[in-house]
């Protein structure tokens, strides 16, 4: 009854969340059954929206890091980059600000974003200065606790996310990546509420903002130097100006013994109700945005004969105050002769992508061995890629291109860490490749004029 309620109110909502689905190859054999599948996710206006609606409200909580190696050009930058975010915020949105050091400090609960507010926290931060260690669990967990405990107008809806900037690793209290990556998800699932991290300069911990971030559905920034922090800042601020799908993810279904892997760097986990249902958030949409999402699925052995194998999936969003699906679409897997699975070509802009994310995954899964010490490890996730690509590079120029990057880096990983500024660009630049996103680290171009008309001839 609850999905023919949302069905309903899909057809009555301003925005929708198109799902499309590209198999690299449908023919599958018991020694050739793995295939990436590449969904594509793309929000539209529908006809029901006569005029572009407006905004969602935003609810914003910045947390700031004020330990002691943040003293200096990278606070003062950070004060400005609140003063940049709250000039762009008006009396429909409302904003708290919260600064961490080994203690928490609530400067400011949520309240409207008012004139005098604005006055009044240019006073309060003019005080703020950098001391002591890093709370960074403690710190993000007091913002968005504050966003948890609000309360939109009735038959309004809101935007909520978190801005979590440090430069620093967490010291004090949850310091654990993964258990800090989980609860981020279990705010986001829980409360709605999303974050977004701002590393900046070579100290922090790329391996928990990173990851902190994929699964609050929100973005990973790595800052070079504290004169990006406003850029990005007034960046991100702006695409949360523009959402209209809220908490977007994905549920794809396989049959009992199909294996799902998710190449692309989203939050996957499986659905309570069914073990063969998987759920990967996406996040929070502008109008038009599309997303490429890849996944690979290894099927059990079977003969040729043997049924078809079925991947199910559908798109779930909220807009319009109510939550919406999609309709459920099929993807078909019919086993074949090995022949005939050898003779059937890759779709080539599949493989184009799938080139990317597997790339990127390696890059990430690199920088995480080379923190460990295991620079063997980093050269073998680079080679293993290297190696797959090298079954279709061939065909194209751009997987060639992606292979031969990869082997460049592999290059440098043997017997010798990864510099920090180095690893933190590359999984900064993987993360925003593979998720669609922009680098906002530099300010944006004006846009170029048109050029005057030319003379009529006649």
């Amino acid at each position: 009854m609850g999905y023919e309620k949302r069905k309903d109110q899909q057809d009555r909502s301003t925005v929708n969340v198109e799902l499309t689905s590209s198999p690299e190859r449908s023919l599958i054999h018991a020694t050739d059954s793995s295939r990436y599948i590449v969904f594509f996710t793309r929000v539209q206006h529908t006809a029901a929206a006569a005029v572009q609606p407006e905004r969602l409200p935003l609810e914003l909580a910045l947390v700031l890091d004020r330990s002691g190696s943040m003293h200096g050009t990278k606070l003062q930058t950070a004060k400005q980059a609140v003063f940049s975010v709250l000039d762009r915020l008006t009396p429909r949105d409302t904003v708290s600000l919260v600064a961490f050091d080994n203690q928490i400090e609530t400067i400011q609960s949520p309240a409207q974003v008012t004139p005098q507010l604005k006055s009044q926290l240019r006073e309060k931060l003019f005080t703020l200065e950098a001391r002591a260690s890093t709370a960074l669990h403690q710190g993000w967990l007091t913002g968005c606790n504050s966003l948890a405990n609000t309360a939109s107008e009735a038959g309004t809806q809101a935007l909520k996310r978190c801005f979590l900037l440090t430069d620093g690793l967490a010291n004090v209290g949850m310091t654990d990546p993964e258990q800090i990556a989980s609860a981020s998800a279990s705010m986001r699932e829980q409360s709605a509420i999303s974050t977004s991290t701002f590393g900046i300069g070579t100290d922090y911990n790329e391996l928990l903002l990173g990851p902190m971030a994929v699964a609050g559905g929100g973005q990973f920034h790595h800052l070079r130097s504290p004169e990006e922090i406003i850029n990005t800042f007034v960046g991100e601020l702006g695409e949360l100006l523009s959402v209209a799908a809220l908490q977007v993810r994905m549920e794809v279904e396989t049959s009992q013994g199909t294996e799902l892997d998710l190449i692309s760097p989203y939050w996957l986990k499986s659905a309570r109700d069914n073990p063969l249902r998987r759920i990967i958030s996406i996040g929070d949409l502008q109008s038009s945005e599309e997303r490429p999402i890849v996944v690979r699925c290894t099927f059990p052995a079977q003969h040729e004969d043997a049924e078809p194998q079925i991947i199910r999936a559908r798109v779930l969003w909220r807009a319009d105050n109510a939550e919406h699906a999609s309709d459920w679409q099929e993807i078909r897997f019919s086993y074949a002769s090995q022949d005939a699975c050898a003779g059937e070509a890759r779709d080539p802009q599949v493989m184009k992508l799938v080139a990317q994310h597997e790339a990127d995954r390696a890059r990430r899964e690199a920088v995480a061995s080379s923190h460990r010490g295991d620079y063997l490890g980093a050269q073998n996730a680079l080679n293993v890629a290297i190696h797959s690509m090298s079954m279709y590079a061939s065909s194209s120029s751009e997987v060639a291109a992606e292979q031969s990057s990869l082997e460049d880096l592999a290059g440098q990983m043997f017997r010798a860490p990864m510099p920090s500024e180095m690893s933190k660009e590359i999984y900064y630049n993987q993360q925003r490749r593979s998720r669609n996103s922009r680098d906002y680290r530099q300010p944006s171009q004006p846009p170029t004029p048109p050029e005057p008309p030319k003379p009529d001839d006649n």
